[in-house]
Formats: structure tokens, sequence, C-alpha cells
């Protein structure tokens, strides 16, 4: 499955995404959705609406995914914020109303309706969206802050830090007791393959950071943006082969720095590339 992140939807074209359905299994995460969604209110100019609806109708062509901490909550049987698995089926609703809405005024007389009952207007949506993207970017802020201490990662070598097979092993060793800390080895393995690639995310843009400062700098440049691809990398399962498909050169680099440094260590190398530009996909998936 390829799953498509705001770049890769804003950069391929409609027809292009239709023909590629019929060939292979397109996805697209609910972040992705949140963040085409938080434009609908940028501008009160129609154009600026059309312009951010014409994006938005497009995650109509590929399956829609559920929230990914509810996935991967599902699939290790832990916990999550139950409100998580509402994220689906209330922007399905909200997609398909921006389609039905060529304007504004037109998608602001429309309602969306949750499991539970609830219903909620469309008016201004993007902007109540963008504070829901701001409350999931704070918190991905606040925890790529508690890091550096955890990855001792000493200011005074900033520009100079460097990450090595066994160091990342390590760390998403760590990570993968923190959520199984029972002794089920069979468990600690599923979960080690489901969240290596977000966790080997985390890590590589932590260095990026660290390596931004000068040295003796402790206040981390985090790019907000890193948000959306962070929590969609919960969804490249390294046992299913799942691939990102982004323009993002950060992301293009941590997924791949991961799984060359994951190649040094495992005893069986994993083949499958887990992320590629949109030129890569549209060649992999056009005649």
């Amino acid at each position: 499955m390829y799953i498509l992140d705001t770049s890769a939807i804003r950069g391929i074209s409609s027809e292009k995404l239709r023909l590629a359905a019929t060939k292979v299994k397109i996805a697209v995460s609910t972040l992705t959705v949140l963040e085409l969604a938080s434009h609908l209110n940028d501008s009160s100019d129609e154009t600026s609406y059309l312009r951010a609806r014409g994006n938005l109708i497009k995650c109509q062509i590929p399956i829609l995914l559920d929230d990914p901490f509810w996935l991967l909550s599902q699939k290790l049987q832990s916990s999550s914020n139950p409100t998580r698995r509402d994220d689906k089926v209330v922007l399905s609703q909200l997609i398909a109303a921006a389609e039905q809405s060529q304007s504004l005024e037109e998608l602001g007389a429309k309602s969306l309706a949750f499991p539970d009952g609830s219903v909620v207007s469309c008016l201004n949506i993007g902007e109540r969206i963008g504070e829901i993207l701001k409350d999931e970017e704070d918190s991905f802020v606040s925890h790529i802050q508690s890091l550096p201490a955890l990855a001792h990662l000493d200011p005074a070598l900033n520009g100079k830090h460097r990450l090595i097979s066994v160091t990342l092993f390590g760390q998403l060793t760590a990570a993968t007791q923190s959520l199984s800390p029972m002794k089920d080895w069979n468990l600690q393995a599923k979960t080690f393959l489901a969240t290596a690639p977000y966790f080997g995310y985390l890590t590589h843009r932590l260095y990026h950071y660290a390596n931004c400062r000068s040295p003796g700098e402790t206040m981390l440049p985090i790019d907000r943006n890193d948000c959306e691809d962070a929590y969609i990398s919960l969804n490249l399962d390294l046992y299913k082969g799942d691939t990102l498909v982004t323009n993002d050169k950060g992301t293009l680099a941590a997924l791949r720095n991961t799984l060359t440094l994951l190649n040094e260590i495992l005893p069986t190398p994993l083949t499958s590339s887990y992320v590629m530009t949109n030129d890569e996909f549209l060649i992999a998936v056009e005649p």
C-alpha cells in the first residue's frame, strides 16, 4: 500500500491519482486530511477556498485510513484516546461536504455528525481544524523537546552529532520495551516492527535539529510541519512493507537513513523502500 502525505496529494493530479488507484492500493492518513482541510478558511477569497477544496477532495480517491495512533492501539492492544477512532468517520463527511460546496458559504451551511450523535457546523471549519492541528503539533514539539536528555546528546557537540546503527537500534529497542514492558517476546517483536519507522524518524529528526544548533545551545529548532509525517510513519509497519509517498526532503532522509542503519543490524535485510518521492511513485505505477 502507498500512503500519500500532503505534499503528494498536492503535487499529483487527480487524473494520475485515479489511474494509480486502478493499479495499486493507495491511501491517505487522517492527519493529511486535517492538514488540507485546515486551509479551507485561509482567506475569504473564493479562489483560495476552491484551491484548498480541490486538494481536499482529491482525498476521495485513496482509501482513508484511521487515525495512526488508533490503528497502532488496535494492533498492539494498547490504550489510545477513544475519540481518535471518530476521525475517519467525520473527515469522510467533511470531504463529501466540500465536494458538494462551490463556496465557503455553501460549506458553512453544512454539518458533520459524530458517532455519538453530536452534530457540528462546518462554519469556519478550516479555522477550527487548524486549532486541532496546533494542539497535535504542540504535543509533538513537547515530545521532541524531551528527547535530547534521553538520547544523551551533549549540546557542546552540536553540529557533530552522528547517529550510528548501534545507537539507533538501542533507541528503538528501548522505545519498544516502554510500549510492551511485559516479557512477551512475540509482542515486543511485533511492536518493534510496527513502531521502528516512527521512532527512527523521530530520532533522525532529533539529531538533525541538534546539529542545526550552535555549540552549547539547548533550544531545538523544531519544524512543526514534521508532525504530520512523523505520525503517518506509524502506519509504516516494517512487516507489511507499506510505503510513504512524499516530497519532503527531511522525511525522505530520515526514513531512508533509518532503513540503512537497521540493515546494518538486522539479520535479514529489509527490502522494501518504505518511502519514495512523488516522481518515484508515478514511475512505479505508470506503464
